[in-house]
């Protein structure tokens, strides 16, 4: 079971968090710039989306 600092460390560079985390001098930036290099490249997995895509999705969730 993880233990929470291990939990709060693991989303330090999460998006939603880490312009805050900047802000507040809890991350550098040079820290944020070696995390984001060392991601992998998952673009093999994209799968494109159009306009029709969403209106459908749209559709759907409307029926719901």
């Amino acid at each position: 079971m993880p233990l929470l600092h291990d939990s709060v460390n693991e989303k330090k560079f999460d998006v939603r968090m880490v312009e805050r985390n900047v802000l507040r001098g809890q991350v550098s930036q040079d820290e944020v710039e070696k995390v984001l290099k060392n991601l992998p490249d998952d673009s093999a997995h994209a799968v494109a989306v159009g306009e029709a895509d969403l209106e459908k999705q749209e559709q759907l969730s409307r029926r719901s």
